[in-house]
Order: C-alpha cells, then sequence, then structure tokens
C-alpha cells in the first residue's frame, strides 16, 4: 500500500512543483499584503473610507480578514485535482491489471484517499508557518481564526477530493471533466441545502425588497470558529465516499 501512494504522488509531481512556486508566491503577496494594511496604502484606503463612512470599521476588517483567507487557501488549492492520479493510471493500462497485484481492493482504494489526505495535511502543515507570520504582523486575524479557516478548508477540499475518487470509480477513465463537474455540484448543492434560510434571506432582500437584517460576513465568522463542523462532514462524506467506490470498484472485479 505504500507503494501505491508513492505512485500516486508521483503522478501530481508536476502539480508538486506548480504547489513550490505557489507556495513561494503566496508567501511573498501575503507579506506585502499585511505590510500594506499596516502600514502602507491599503491601511490608507481603509481609512479613507471610513472617514468617508463608506464601509463600518466591521466592514474594512473583514474584507481584510477575506483576502488573508484567499492566501491561506490558494497553497491547498494547488494540489486539489485528483483526476490526473486516475488519468496516469489509464494511460499506463495500470487500472487493468490492478486486480492482479496482491493487495485486496479495500488496501487500494484506501491507499487513494490516504494520498489525499497526505497532500491536504502537506497544505496545513504549509499554512501553520503562513499563519504564525501573518498573526503576528496584523491584528485582522488571530493564529486561531487563521487556523479555524486552514482546517475548515482542508476539511471543503476533502470532500471535493472523495468525491472526485467516488465518480472517478463510478464513470471510469476518460470522464475526468464529468467528474469534476459532478464532485463541484454535489459540494455546492450540499453547501446550499445547509444554508437554505440564509440563501432565501438573500433572496428576499434581492428580488422582493424587504428589509431584512443579513449577517454578510457570517460565512467568514463560521469558518474561523466552526471548523469542526466542517471536519465532521468531511469524515462522514469521505466514509460514505469509500463505501460507495469499494463497492462499485468490487463490482467492477476491482478495476479502479
Amino acid at each position: 500500500m505504500k507503494g501505491l501512494i508513492i505512485k500516486d504522488i508521483f503522478c501530481l509531481r508536476k502539480q508538486l512543483k506548480t504547489f513550490t512556486f505557489v507556495l513561494i508566491g503566496v508567501f511573498v503577496l501575503a507579506l506585502m499584503y499585511v505590510l500594506s494594511a499596516r502600514f502602507g496604502n491599503i491601511a490608507k484606503a481603509g481609512a479613507d473610507m471610513l472617514m468617508d463612512n463608506d464601509l463600518t470599521t466591521v466592514d474594512v476588517k473583514n474584507i481584510g480578514s477575506f483576502v488573508l483567507v484567499l492566501f491561506m487557501i490558494i497553497p491547498m488549492s494547488a494540489v486539489l485535482d485528483m483526476t490526473i492520479i486516475f488519468n496516469a493510471d489509464g494511460e499506463a493500462g495500470f487500472n487493468r491489471i490492478a486486480g492482479a497485484l496482491p493487495l485486496s481492493i479495500h488496501k487500494r482504494l484506501f491507499a487513494r484517499f490516504l494520498t489525499i489526505y497526505a497532500l491536504f495535511g502537506m497544505g496545513i502543515a504549509v499554512d501553520t508557518v503562513l499563519a504564525i507570520i501573518i498573526s503576528s504582523l496584523t491584528d485582522m486575524m488571530t493564529f486561531g481564526e487563521l487556523m479555524g479557516v486552514v482546517v475548515s478548508a482542508a476539511a471543503i477540499f476533502s470532500i471535493y477530493g472523495a468525491l472526485i475518487i467516488f465518480f472517478n470509480v463510478l464513470l471510469g477513465y476518460g470522464k475526468d471533466q464529468y467528474c469534476q463537474l459532478f464532485a463541484i455540484f454535489t459540494t455546492v448543492l450540499a453547501a446550499a441545502l445547509l444554508n437554505i434560510g440564509h440563501l432565501i434571506k438573500i433572496w428576499k432582500v434581492l428580488f422582493l425588497e424587504q428589509e431584512i437584517d443579513l449577517n454578510v460576513w457570517g460565512w467568514l465568522d463560521y469558518l474561523k470558529t466552526k471548523a469542526w463542523i466542517v471536519v465532521i462532514a468531511a469524515i462522514l462524506v469521505s466514509a460514505a465516499s469509500y463505501g460507495l467506490s469499494l463497492y462499485i470498484a468490487d463490482r467492477k472485479r476491482g478495476v479502479i
């Protein structure tokens, strides 16, 4: 099983190179942004908007926090496309001979899930270092809040990755675009259903012009403080994806 994980990581070697360059760029841009938000033009722009009453103090802080959130999730998104592994196996014909390996189907499938978590674990480690640096230079977000966002993002990406594996097993080699679309659609649909009440309020404000007090930044507060809920959701989705993928792969006689 260790060899399968190494094989999968080698399939992602081009992505890992991209990840390295993205990481360097994110570090540089994040430091420039934080310093500018504290001493430079961004800080001046925020002060001007407050003086003109265009935005409140909370809005300015949350906008700054939103940019930091983007910096934190970019490194993990650079290793998000798991369809590369399935495509590489299909092109090499590995998916046709995998059933002959002296490893059970559940171990081969489990190795692929472990690859996802290993990659996102690497992203979390990198983001932890970035969170330490950023939190020491700005008061927009504390280290705990930054790590809450990191863990939440890793859990969401894990859900997407687990769905990618399921749809690749279900549809087979050569359907990577459909797998990505189905995984994105399923993730977005689940998020929409879980927040249906808030979406209805937004619809009433935009189209019915009703005066409703909306917490525009509620989603950001949720990511910062409720990461454990997202992690539980990721565990449940991953377990369901693994069980269904195992059932389908077994019906296909171990071809994944």
